[in-house]
């Protein structure tokens, strides 16, 4: 079941928390009628501050509460991980291995022997190279995810209506109720079994829309050893949100 959540009306409700070094961070406020208080937290995906309130009339409070937990705030955006841009020079996971971004003619992975692998683009400024890196990791993703998404469809016996890879910041994947498939495009700098994971996650939701036994029944008839990847994922996947700009 799909969490209800809303936003409050921005009346007087802050933007921004701003740190005790002049940082600010963006601010959102959320209403949410399941929550028993109110609550706080940073998401490293969107590096937002989100204040969660049980109602509406709560909104301002769940502001002020945020307002005031600056220290633990920063704290908090102090183990997010840096940014890495995709311009020239950077490394970034490319199916989990260490890839360098090399500026050069056309678009090409090349392994380099005794070095990390390199990922080559050939652009007129680091704007256009990083479009075009990010493009290129978007169709890398489609690739591998449409791939594994019909190799667990015909394990499962279902089929899927249509599938896109985004810049989703707070899930890997999701699944609608008319079988359309949607996948961060971040997913194809993981280790491929996590990729695998993800697209065996949204088949099995084409047939049980729910995390029931059910459903992890039919994710381990397609990936016996689904704990693998979410380890994985718990471990290492806000590392991925940092790479590359969060908005495309």
């Amino acid at each position: 079941m799909i969490m209800s959540v809303s936003r409050p009306k921005p009346d007087l409700i802050p933007r921004d928390v701003e740190l005790l070094d002049g940082r600010k961070v963006p601010l959102r406020v959320i209403v949410n009628p399941r929550a028993r208080r109110i609550s706080l937290r940073v998401d490293p995906a969107a590096q937002t501050v989100i204040a969660v309130a049980p109602n509406a009339r709560a909104a301002q409070k769940a502001a002020a509460f945020a307002q005031e937990r600056i220290g633990w705030i920063a704290l908090q955006v102090s183990r997010l991980p840096q940014s890495i841009p995709l311009t020239p020079g950077n490394q970034i996971p490319l199916r989990g291995a260490p890839h360098l971004l090399v500026w050069g003619d056309g678009v090409r992975v090349k392994n380099n022997l005794g070095l990390p692998p390199s990922l080559t683009v050939g652009a007129p400024d680091e704007a256009v190279f990083a479009q075009r890196i990010r493009r290129f990791l978007i169709n890398e993703a489609r690739m591998d995810l449409t791939a594994r998404v019909d190799a667990h469809s015909t394990t499962l016996g279902v089929k899927a209506r249509r599938l896109s890879v985004k810049d989703t910041k707070s899930r890997w994947g999701s699944c609608t109720s008319n079988g359309a498939l949607s996948f961060s495009w971040r997913v194809i700098l993981a280790p491929p079994f996590v990729l695998d994971y993800l697209a065996a996650h949204e088949v099995a939701h084409l047939k049980e829309m729910n995390h029931s036994p059910r459903f992890w029944a039919l994710v381990g008839q397609c990936i016996p050893d689904y704990e693998r990847a979410e380890e994985w994922l718990r471990r290492h996947g806000g590392s991925l949100h940092s790479i590359g700009p969060l908005s495309l």
